[in-house]
């Protein structure tokens, strides 16, 4: 439990400045040296000694006022503990740290929360005794609400919009409860990378892929940011922006390594729900526009997939996403 410190304060009753303080005891005036100039006379001798004769031997201390009736003592400090939580992100950057301290148990409220220019290996601050759920957000492009973020529950829900989010400096979360005042949370983003690695182009007559672009289509719109599995987007962007490939795609295969991004969609493949991702890539052929979709297979958080597409003519392509 911890304690105000015990200062002398607390001993005595503090002064006022500019005010008087009263000795306690009369001075011992028998320490005091006594001189007779000159031959001196015996009857001022006579009269020194029976005073200092009458003088007290020994003095009381005067008692200390009482505390005035009806003051309030000070509010006793609550239980305390030092939580340790170690941080990791892997490479990715990191410019903001939000960090909520929630308590473990029941309603399980919102304790306190830290806010960090810049996110260190390991922390340590003052808690309340017991397991604490603590959540880390890095990289979060908007301040929070609080009053809202109040319970661990409703932090659960929190949802990051596709639009708000960097893959320069990704949206990272991470949870953990402590155990013994201590625990360790990896922060992850939400991001999935989608690469389109390789272009072929198998047509005869050296007939070029011109103007090759590409995008994503169905994209979801926003995921929470606790979430680890489960990612069942309830609304959806028609498409994202277009890419454009280096050059057109001849007689030898192009390796573009364009890199698409966009939030988690993990639905089975055979459970009926909102569309997954596509790539579409686009291109025209002797100067007909065509275009060529690659459905993606269910994507976890954070994932990384590669795409390999091969073009045989206008109404005729294969792919192999990996």
């Amino acid at each position: 439990m911890w304690t105000a410190p015990y200062t002398f304060a607390t001993m005595e009753k503090e002064r006022k400045p500019g005010s008087r303080r009263l000795p306690t005891c009369s001075p011992d005036l028998s320490q005091r040296p006594v001189t007779l100039k000159g031959a001196g006379s015996l009857l001022s001798l006579c009269y020194l000694l029976i005073l200092l004769a009458a003088l007290p031997v020994s003095c009381d201390k005067t008692p200390a006022p009482d505390p005035p009736s009806g003051e309030e003592l000070p509010p006793a400090v609550a239980d305390s503990a030092l939580t340790r939580v170690t941080l990791s992100a892997g490479k990715q950057n990191v410019y903001t740290l939000d960090l909520f301290v929630y308590d473990g148990g029941g309603t399980q409220p919102l304790e306190k929360h830290l806010l960090y220019d810049r996110m260190p290996d390991s922390l340590s601050f003052l808690t309340t005794v017991g397991e604490k759920i603590l959540v880390g957000i890095a990289n979060s492009p908007r301040r929070f609400n609080l009053a809202a973020l109040g319970r661990f529950d409703t932090m659960q829900k929190l949802a990051f919009s596709f639009a708000d989010d960097n893959p320069a400096s990704p949206i990272l979360g991470g949870t953990v409860t402590t155990v013994g005042q201590a625990g360790g949370i990896v922060l992850t983003g939400l991001l999935c990378r989608i690469v389109l690695k390789t272009v072929t182009n198998t047509m005869d007559g050296y007939e070029l892929l011109e103007e090759p672009r590409v995008r994503l289509i169905d994209l979801p719109d926003n995921a929470e940011i606790l979430r680890e599995k489960d990612f069942r987007p309830t609304e959806l962007l028609d498409a994202g922006a277009w890419t454009e490939l280096p050059c057109d795609v001849g007689f030898f295969p192009q390796e573009p390594g364009t890199t698409l991004w966009c939030y988690p969609n993990d639905t089975p493949e055979d459970v009926l729900g909102v569309p997954r991702p596509s790539l579409e890539f686009e291109c025209r052929i002797a100067g007909q526009t065509c275009t060529f979709d690659v459905p993606l297979p269910p994507l976890p958080r954070g994932c990384s997939k590669e795409v390999e597409l091969t073009v045989d003519g206008p109404d005729s392509y294969t792919y192999r996403v990996r």
